[in-house]
């Protein structure tokens, strides 16, 4: 038997005397020929191209939609504006244009002296504790008689 150390083993002696095999030429894959190259380059460009051309088409389909959304949005504020924002800002200027400078300057004062008178007499004016039927401090809030005039009063 043979020891493992030996020089005389049969794989190594068949290890020692192989030599490589030689391929035959081939062009690898990776290696083209210059034809071929010009071809493969022609071939993506096309690819390329038609690429671009897609998302130049997407791009002008997206903003043509956002001007379609924002058109959208300014006819719709327009609408708007005309039905809904004019009204009521003339039923405003007609109410505050019925009332005379001197009727509202007249109301303040009667609300001021009311505060005052009770404000003398307790000598406190708290939101949380009061007596309505002395002073409250939220009729200006609730009583809103002083604003309407004679057409919008309700039949009796």
């Amino acid at each position: 038997m043979h020891s493992v150390s030996s020089s005389e083993t049969p794989w190594l002696k068949i290890m020692t005397h192989l030599r490589p095999v030689k391929e035959p030429d081939q062009p690898r894959p990776w290696q083209v020929t210059p034809d071929q190259s010009r071809d493969i380059i022609a071939s993506v460009q096309c690819i390329l191209d038609r690429e671009n051309c897609f998302v130049r088409e997407v791009d002008r389909y997206l903003r043509h939609n956002d001007f379609l959304n924002l058109r959208k949005k300014e006819i719709v504020y327009k609408e708007w504006l005309k039905d809904v924002l004019e009204p009521v800002l003339q039923k405003i200027e007609d109410e505050m244009g019925s009332q005379s400078i001197e009727e509202m300057q007249k109301r303040k004062q009667e609300q001021l002296s009311q505060y005052l008178n009770y404000c003398n007499k307790k000598g406190y004016v708290f939101l949380d504790y009061f007596d309505p039927s002395e002073y409250d401090p939220f009729s200006q809030k609730t009583c809103t008689d002083c604003w309407k005039n004679e057409s919008h009063q309700s039949p009796q």
